[in-house]
């Protein structure tokens, strides 16, 4: 399913690119994206199996047409007659962060024990943003079993100051040194 999402926003990142409105598309995904994470029972009802094609299709079209750019619409619609509406909120997802990466954006995770205070995570995002000299997105998760400390996901590169990484990490050296 990655790849379809992947096939559909890349889509639509690029007719947002040939139309020089990557900026607006995203916006315009957040915003669907917020409508339809608060009203679950939307994608819900479009899953449905006894609902038929044209209501499910209708109703795409009564709730968002005029309130979202013809070509919001016209992916819900394609979703929906292709029967992967349960894929649509990934597909919006997918084409933001596409958005965010074509902007300059780097999305960062900090996974900690304990949720950190807003001035701990201004600083984090400060610091990342000189590192790397790109504007950080940044996320937060919580992971108790950390037991203290965090873990900073940039990209596709993981900076493990936790505690459990560090005792896994001894662990590790220990049992290296009873093989040898």
């Amino acid at each position: 399913m990655a790849l379809v999402t992947t096939r559909y926003a890349t889509a639509l990142f690029d007719l947002a690119s040939e139309k020089g409105q990557v900026g607006e598309y995203q916006e315009e995904a957040e915003g669907l994206l917020e409508i339809l994470s608060n009203e679950s029972d939307f994608i819900a009802i479009l899953e449905h199996p006894s609902i038929l094609l044209d209501e499910k299709l209708n109703l795409v079209k009564e709730v968002f047409e005029g309130n979202a750019s013809d070509d919001f619409v016209g992916l819900m619609h394609l979703c929906v007659k292709k029967g992967r509406q349960n894929l649509i909120i990934d597909i919006l997802q997918k084409f933001v962060e596409m958005a965010k990466v074509d902007q300059g954006y780097v999305t960062a995770t900090v996974t900690s024990s304990v949720p950190l205070a807003d001035e701990k995570l201004t600083q984090i995002k400060s610091n990342l943003e000189n590192q790397t000299g790109k504007k950080i997105d940044l996320s937060t998760a919580i992971d108790q079993s950390l037991l203290g400390g965090m873990i900073i996901r940039v990209g596709d590169k993981v900076v493990d100051g936790s505690i459990k990484g560090q005792m896994e990490t001894l662990k590790t050296s220990l049992l290296n040194i009873r093989l040898a």
